[in-house]
């Protein structure tokens, strides 16, 4: 029961995301540009315009269900698809590209629902970004052999994918070419292929294995998120640099691997390290134990190392950590309590949020700076201590969780945590620095006081206290000459016995 809580939790996060992507207007991704003029002709079903080499498809009736291009128009070869040719012509199922197009441009096909076959010719070698986004009925897409670079956001949204046929000669895999793709398992991969760019497989649900050919060198940030169905990763030797994130949401990943001579990763017990073991890098989500002890020489754990590591109750800290990272524990469900140590100076944004059991927290003097939201939506934290050198506490980092309430981008609204309390350690040397300036303070205000009210006198009170003054002089005088006269008068006195007594 306890794990089916957290995975409907962690789905409820996912959906909210999601949710939050589909509502999105399907035309976003269109750079709103002001388009100059062109000289366009209509057969009746396409218009086209002039362009270098023949003629481009320019638009179509948006009520159309199927579309035949053909090879040439007006004498002139069809060579490509305009921009946004055929954008949220949502009732089109079926087209059919002439043999000598060779483009496809930006946003052709967005946000044509019904879209559920195309056949892309060989001769196409340039695809536009947001090509074929939110073709929310295609199934499959087979991509010309002479293509090389996938474009960004090429099959962005396309629910219903689920057979893709890469070119023998592919380079690059764009920025969320098939991100949210959910029905989508990647085949075998390129040996030409040499980048994989950020979110390009993000929410592939289906994704069940990663074997990634010897040629990729470069993995983008978040390029596998929430891909549920990974279970294990094995770094190859010649990625150097994984992208932030790239595994990121991953519930069900249990063990990182890398492949003997990576110059820059090492894995221990299917933990991912890097910089010799002085930043932990990534733990698998899904890994099974309940509790984890960071290895000592550990100064750094990166960006949302731990994210969504539903399986962690207790986790223990070295003595050599500086810095936690960036959601590094975010949506830990499990942590109940957390006792950081000496030595620790950061702990960025989100680095413990959604922590929703995490009841007691220890901060150690050592902390300069904590972050935006960093135990932000924590409801069991009631209270907690700011040490005396932390200067730096960001928005909404203790006592807030979501609300019910939405701002303008849809995003909850943070409200106070019932009966929490935030208290701060003060320095005794900034106590006695304090005392002391107030105490200098009020000899100054005294001062003052002494010599405003002696400018505000009258002449005849400066006299009255001039004479008083005086006199006490006088007094003081008076008093010192009865006291010479008394001792002279007493040695006067001892003389006079002397003399007698001889």
């Amino acid at each position: 029961m306890k794990n089916l809580k957290i995975l409907k939790n962690y789905f409820i996060f996912l959906a909210v995301n999601l949710l939050i992507l589909l509502s999105i207007p399907v035309n976003v991704f269109a750079e709103e540009t002001t388009a100059p003029e062109v000289e366009t002709y209509s057969d009746g079903t396409l218009t086209y315009c002039y362009v270098d080499g023949g003629v481009a498809v320019y638009a179509c009736e948006t009520g159309m269900l199927a579309v035949n291009i053909p090879d040439e128009s007006n004498g002139k070869k069809v060579v490509a698809i305009d921009d946004s040719a055929f954008y949220q012509c949502s009732k089109l199922e079926y087209v059919n590209m002439g043999k000598y197009v060779e483009k496809i441009g930006k946003n052709a096909f967005q946000g044509c629902t019904s879209l559920s076959s195309v056949t892309i010719p060989e001769s196409v070698t340039e695809i536009g970004a947001y090509a074929f986004a939110s073709c929310t009925n295609l199934t499959e897409l087979t991509l010309p052999e002479n293509l090389t670079e996938l474009p960004e956001g090429l099959c962005f949204g396309c629910l219903n994918l689920e057979k893709i046929t890469f070119p023998e000669n592919l380079a690059v895999i764009g920025d969320s070419a098939f991100y949210n793709c959910s029905l989508l398992n990647v085949p075998e991969l390129p040996e030409s292929l040499q980048k994989i760019g950020n979110y390009a497989f993000a929410f592939c649900y289906k994704i069940e294995e990663i074997n990634l050919p010897p040629s990729v060198t470069e993995i983008g940030s978040a390029a596998y998120y929430s891909c549920l169905g990974v279970k294990e990763f094995t770094v190859p030797k010649q990625i150097t640099e994984l992208g932030a994130l790239t595994f990121m949401g991953c519930s069900n990943l249990e063990s990182y691997q890398v492949e003997e001579g990576n110059p820059t990763y090492t894995e221990e017990d299917g933990i991912l390290y890097k910089d010799g073991k002085k930043t932990l890098y990534a733990y698998p989500a899904g890994k099974p134990e309940t509790s984890f002890t960071v290895p000592e020489g550990v100064t750094i754990i990166y960006d949302g190392a731990f994210f969504s590591a539903f399986h962690l109750e207790e986790i223990q800290f070295p003595s050599t950590l500086q810095y936690i990272g960036a959601g590094a524990f975010d949506f830990c469900t499990e942590i109940q309590s957390i006792d950081l140590p000496e030595g620790l100076e950061i702990i960025y944004e989100n680095a413990f949020s959604d922590c929703e059991k995490l009841s007691s927290v220890k901060l150690p003097e050592s902390l300069k700076g904590i972050g935006n939201y960093a135990f932000y939506a924590c409801p069991a934290l009631k209270e907690i201590t700011i040490p005396k050198n932390c200067n730096s506490v960001g928005e909404y980092s203790f006592g807030y969780t979501d609300g019910t309430e939405k701002d303008e981008n849809g995003n909850p609204v943070p409200v106070k945590i019932e009966g929490f309390k935030k208290h701060k350690n003060i320095n005794l040397s900034s106590i006695m620095l304090i005392a002391s300036g107030i105490l200098l303070l009020i000899t100054i205000i005294l001062i003052l006081v002494r010599i405003i009210q002696k400018n505000q006198m009258s002449p005849e009170e400066h006299q009255e206290i001039k004479n008083a003054e005086l006199k006490e002089e006088d007094n003081q005088y008076v008093k010192i000459l009865d006291e010479i006269n008394s001792e002279n008068a007493n040695k006067n006195q001892d003389k006079q016995q002397d003399e007698h007594k001889e």
